[in-house]
């Protein structure tokens, strides 16, 4: 198995290094190059646009700011993500206005040679906001990799335990799962996985770290078809997930399937990037399918062809689109 924000981390890296690297001719063609894939991986837009939202800056600010540019002011920030916010919102608005790329030219950037020009420009300017990203990337490939982890622990050693108390159980079927992801996420050193504090939509199964300022989202739904919890259980987790992100202002949302049924659950049209786990990107946000599958029965080679719980995007948009 990969992350997608694995990929996205070593691609921002080798997007700066072609920009540092660049000669005068292909400077302006780099920095587009930059900014494009900025804009058009949603995942990236998406980290980009919490930032701006939490920060923005009025035009008559941005012209204000590139007349202290011309004077050689220095600009103070409370966070990274403000300063991120401020680079990716001066840049937008420098392209807009003069319709080039060709930074070089303009007073507000230059400097004495293009080589210092460059340097100066990629560290005050390029590097805050991928430091931004790379922070808010291995924060979310943190969480896969103990989503995944407890995945593998589940599916591997606990599963047959984890499964027979839940055949024995009477009610509160899914307290007994959300007990023991809580515990395996508080081992795993994050520190807070105990709250279920209310929103305007009800309460999440677990607001993870609701002690800081990034408050870790993450719904538990039970597939079984036994007890009806069929497909309908994954729409509405999804839209359960989807509202408390929107509720905390969370750019990132997290929803565990407990399988406790003997089909497989394949999500189609979901994304095209064939990593784990599986990921709709909506409204500017990133939302992961995290499947447990729990079922004890017979083996697969034993069953002959394995049956098939199949998700469609389409069902699962239409889910939230339902209550707009």
């Amino acid at each position: 198995m990969n992350y997608a924000s694995h990929s996205l981390r070593t691609n921002l890296q080798e997007w700066k290094n072609r920009l540092y690297r660049a000669t005068y001719q292909q400077f302006a063609h780099q920095l587009k190059y930059l900014f494009t894939n900025f804009n058009s991986d949603k995942q990236l837009a998406g980290l980009l646009v919490e930032a701006t939202r939490q920060f923005p800056l009025t035009k008559e600010e941005m012209v204000e700011n590139y007349q202290q540019m011309e004077g050689h002011a220095e600009f103070s920030f409370s966070s990274e993500v403000e300063q991120a916010a401020f680079c990716y919102q001066m840049l937008n608005h420098f392209f807009q206005e003069n319709q080039t790329y060709n930074i070089q030219n303009y007073t507000e950037f230059a400097s004495s040679t293009f080589e210092e020009t460059r340097k100066s420009f990629v560290e005050e300017f390029i590097a805050p906001i991928v430091y931004y990203l790379h922070d808010r990337l291995d924060k979310s490939n943190a969480v896969l990799y103990l989503l995944e982890k407890y995945k593998r622990r589940t599916e591997w050693f606990t599963r047959k335990s984890l499964y027979a108390a839940y055949k024995s159980a009477t009610k509160s079927y899914e307290q007994l799962l959300e007990d023991d992801l809580r515990l395996f996420l508080f081992d795993q050193g994050i520190e807070y996985p105990f709250s279920t504090p209310a929103s305007s939509s009800g309460r999440a199964d677990i607001v993870g770290e609701i002690e800081t300022d990034d408050p870790l989202i993450v719904e538990i739904k039970i597939v079984d078809r036994e007890k009806s919890y069929g497909k309908n259980r994954i729409k509405e987790g999804f839209t359960q997930v989807v509202k408390y992100a929107n509720d905390y202002g969370k750019q990132v949302g997290y929803l565990v399937l407990f399988n406790m049924d003997e089909s497989e659950i394949n999500f189609r049209a979901v994304d095209d990037t064939k990593m784990f786990p599986p990921a709709i990107h909506l409204g500017g946000k990133t939302f992961y399918f995290v499947v447990v599958n729990c079922f004890i029965g017979e083996s697969a080679s034993k069953v002959g062809v394995l049956k098939e719980l199949s998700v469609q995007l389409s069902e699962l948009t239409a889910s939230v689109e339902a209550i707009r």
